[in-house]
C-alpha cells in the first residue's frame, strides 16, 4: 500500500510526529489518512453517485482494518502486558463502529460522513500517538537487545510528550478546518456579490419588451395565471426542459416537494396582489436531479393597472447552498474534534481573556462555559503559578508556542496539576492562543512515589543509606554552624546471620521490620533513623550531648532486648542489638568522621560481649 500525496484539499494532513520507526507501520497509517481525505471529498463533492461512492470507500476501509489490524496484532504476540489487552480490545471496538457506520451510511449518508470523518480523526491521532507510538518503541527496544521489561519502560518514557503531539495535531486540523471554512466564506461572498448585482438590474429587465437571450440567469415570462410564455436558454440549459415541452404548464412542474406548500400560498398572494416576491425554491430539473433557485418574481401591469404576465429571473444557488451546508459540516466536523478531545481546549485572545474552551474545561473546572468566557487564564491561578502563566501567555505570543506546568484552581478552591500547551494561531488580523490542558496528577504523584522509593528502605520503610547520608550532612552542617551538639548512635543486631540461618530469611526479615518500629517508638521525633546496610543501622540525635546520647543509646538496648519474637514454625526467640555512640567534638566536623567514631565504638561493643552500648574515645582508636 503507497499513500498518495497530499491534495490541498485534504481534511488531515499526515505530520512526521505520527511516525513510529516501523515503515510498514506508516504506510498502514498513512493509508488511513488516504480513506479519511477520501471521505472528506466525497462529503463536499458533488457526484450524483454521493452514497455509492460512500459505501465503496466504506468497503476500503473494512478491508484495511482487517489487514492492519492483523498486522498489528502480529507484532504484539511477544508481548502479554495490560497495554497490548487494552489494544486489541480498541480494535474490536474500531471494527464494531464500522460496522455500525456503514449501517447508518445507508440511511443517512450525510450525517454518518461527517460523525465518521470525526471518528476516525480522532482514532487516528489518539491510536497512533497513544498506543502504537508506545508499541513501535517497545519493539524496536526489544530488537536492540533490550529485555521485556526495559522495553515496557522505554516505551513509557518515550509517551512523555503524546499531549504535545496530540496538540500540534490538532493545530494543523484546525488551521486546515479554518483555511477551508474561509475559502468557502469567500465563494458564499461571491455569489452573494453576484445576487446583488442581479437585483440591480431587475428593474431594467422588467422594461424590456423580450428576454435577454444570454442571461446568465434563467429568466421566466408567465401569463396571468401563471403559465408559461417564454423561457431563456439559461432555463433549458439548467432544468433540461425545452420551451416545447411546457406549453399550458405553470413553474409547478419545478416542484420538488422539499419546498414547504406555505412557501408558494405566500408567493402567489405577494404577486397576485401586484407587489415583487423573493425566495429561494428546492427545485427538480428534468433528470430528477435537485437544485436551488433564488428568484425574483415581479407583476407585469397593462396600462389600467392590470396584472397581465410575471417575470421571474432566477439565479441556481446550488453551489451557495452547498457551500453554506460544507461551512456547517465543517464547523460540527471541528466541534467534534474539540469536544472529544481527551484534555482541556482553550482559545485565548491576546489578553488573556477566552474565546472558546469545550465541555471538558467546564467539568474539570465547576464553572459554566458562559462564566469561562467573562473571565481570564490567570483567574484560574495564584501564587507564583499566577506569574509563571502570565510569561507563559507572553511567550507564546512572542515565539508561536510554548508550555508550562501549574495548579488548575477549580471553582471549589482545589487545586489540579495541569501541564498547559500554548500554539499561536491567526484568523485575519488577530491573533488566539489555541492549547491543551493536560491532567498530570498520577504523574505527579508517581514522581513523588519515585523519589521516596529512591530515598526509603523498602523493607523497613526507613531513610535509606544515601538519604540517611544527606539528611545527617544538613544536620551537622547546622550544628557546625550555631555551635549545637550532635550525635550519632552505630547499631548492629547481633548474630543476625545466625538468625537467618536457624529461622529463615522471612522470620529475619521480620526483625529487622520490628527494629525499625521500636526505633520509631524509642527516638524522638526530631531524631533520624536509617537502615545503612544489612542489619546495620544509624540514628542521628540532633542538639544531643555524649551524656544523653548514652541514656537514649540504653533504652533502645534494653526495648530491643525485651522484645519476644516468634518464628514461622511457632518457636520464640529474642533478639539484641550493639550501639556505638559518638558525640560531635571540634575535631568532628565531617559525617564520615562522626559515623566512622561511631562505627568503632560499635566494633568495641561487639568485641566486648555484644548487647551493650559503648562510647567512642580517641584514646580507644
Amino acid at each position: 500500500m503507497h499513500p498518495e500525496p497530499s491534495r490541498a484539499s485534504d481534511i488531515f494532513v499526515w505530520d512526521s510526529q505520527f511516525e513510529t520507526g516501523i515503515r510498514e507501520l506508516d504506510s498502514q497509517h498513512r493509508h488511513l489518512v488516504d480513506i479519511i481525505n477520501s471521505l472528506g471529498r466525497i462529503l463536499s463533492s458533488e457526484t450524483e453517485s454521493f452514497e455509492n461512492a460512500l459505501l465503496a470507500v466504506f468497503d476500503e476501509l473494512s478491508d484495511y482494518v482487517v489487514f492492519h489490524f492483523s498486522y498489528e496484532e502480529g507484532l504484539m504476540a511477544p508481548f502479554s502486558s495490560a497495554h497490548e489487552s487494552a489494544h486489541r480490545q480498541s480494535h474490536a471496538e474500531f471494527v464494531q463502529q464500522l460496522a455500525e457506520a456503514r449501517a447508518a451510511a445507508q440511511i443517512s449518508p450525510f450525517e454518518t460522513t461527517g460523525k465518521m470523518l470525526a471518528f476516525l480523526s480522532k482514532w487516528l491521532m489518539l491510536h497512533i500517538v497513544g498506543t502504537d507510538r508506545r508499541l513501535a518503541k517497545k519493539i524496536l527496544a526489544v530488537e536492540a537487545g533490550a529485555s521485556t521489561e526495559e522495553a515496557e519502560r522505554m516505551a513509557d518514557d518515550s509517551m512523555k510528550n503524546t499531549g504535545e503531539i496530540l496538540l500540534h495535531a490538532m493545530t494543523r486540523l484546525y488551521d486546515n478546518l479554518a483555511a477551508r471554512t474561509s475559502e468557502l466564506m469567500e465563494t458564499k461572498r461571491r455569489l452573494r456579490r453576484e445576487i446583488d448585482a442581479h437585483r440591480l438590474t431587475e428593474f431594467e429587465l422588467r422594461k424590456l419588451s423580450s428576454a435577454v437571450e444570454h442571461s446568465p440567469v434563467s429568466i421566466i415570462i408567465t401569463d396571468e395565471r401563471g403559465c408559461f410564455e417564454y423561457v431563456n436558454p439559461k432555463f433549458t440549459e439548467l432544468t433540461g426542459y425545452g420551451f416545447h415541452e411546457l406549453d399550458g404548464k405553470t413553474p409547478r412542474i419545478l416542484k420538488s416537494g422539499e419546498t414547504p406548500d406555505i412557501a408558494y400560498e405566500k408567493l402567489w398572494k405577494a404577486i397576485s396582489s401586484g407587489r415583487e416576491w423573493y425566495g429561494e425554491f428546492h427545485n427538480r430539473k428534468k433528470n430528477g436531479e435537485l437544485y436551488w433557485d433564488h428568484a425574483s418574481i415581479s407583476p407585469i401591469f397593462d396600462s389600467s393597472g392590470k396584472i397581465t404576465h410575471y417575470v421571474a429571473i432566477q439565479e441556481n444557488i446550488t453551489e451557495r447552498k452547498q457551500a453554506e451546508e460544507q461551512v456547517q459540516q465543517q464547523k460540527q466536523f471541528s466541534d467534534d474534534i474539540i469536544n472529544g478531545l481527551p484534555g482541556i481546549f482553550y482559545l485565548l485572545d491576546e489578553r488573556g481573556h477566552f474565546v472558546r474552551v469545550n465541555p471538558q474545561f467546564s467539568e474539570v473546572t465547576g464553572y459554566s462555559g458562559s462564566e469561562i468566557l467573562g473571565m481570564t487564564a490567570l483567574d484560574f491561578f495564584d501564587g507564583e503559578d499566577r506569574n509563571r502563566v502570565a510569561a507563559w501567555i507572553a511567550e507564546v505570543f512572542e515565539k508561536g508556542e510554548s508550555w508550562v506546568e501549574a495548579d488548575l484552581v477549580v471553582k471549589n478552591g482545589r487545586k489540579i496539576p495541569y501541564y498547559f500547551t500554548g500554539h499561536r494561531t491567526g484568523f485575519s488580523s488577530r491573533s488566539d492562543l489555541v492549547g491543551l490542558g493536560t491532567d498530570i496528577s498520577e504523574r505527579r504523584k508517581l514522581e513523588q512515589e519515585l523519589v521516596r522509593q529512591a530515598r526509603t528502605d523498602m523493607l523497613t520503610s526507613l531513610p535509606n543509606r544515601r538519604h540517611f547520608l544527606e539528611l545527617a550532612g544538613l544536620e551537622l552542617a547546622r550544628a557546625n554552624r550555631y555551635g549545637n551538639l550532635l550525635s550519632v548512635l552505630m547499631i548492629d543486631l547481633d548474630k543476625f546471620k545466625s538468625i537467618n540461618d536457624e529461622y529463615g530469611h522471612h522470620t529475619g526479615d521480620k526483625v529487622l521490620v520490628k527494629f525499625a518500629e521500636i526505633c520509631r517508638q524509642t527516638m524522638r521525633g526530631m531524631d533520624i533513623t536509617g537502615r545503612i546496610g544489612g542489619e546495620e543501622f544509624a540514628v542521628l540525635l540532633p542538639e544531643t550531648d555524649e551524656k544523653h546520647a548514652l541514656d537514649a543509646a540504653e533504652r533502645l538496648r534494653l526495648r530491643v532486648s525485651e522484645e519476644r519474637m516468634e518464628s514461622a514454625g511457632g518457636k520464640p526467640f529474642h533478639f539484641t542489638a550493639s550501639i556505638g555512640v559518638a558525640t560531635l567534638s571540634p575535631a568532628s566536623c565531617d559525617i564520615d568522621i562522626l559515623l566512622s567514631a561511631a562505627d568503632r565504638a560499635l566494633y568495641e561493643a561487639k568485641r566486648s560481649g555484644r548487647n551493650r552500648v559503648v562510647s567512642f574515645r580517641p584514646q580507644s582508636a
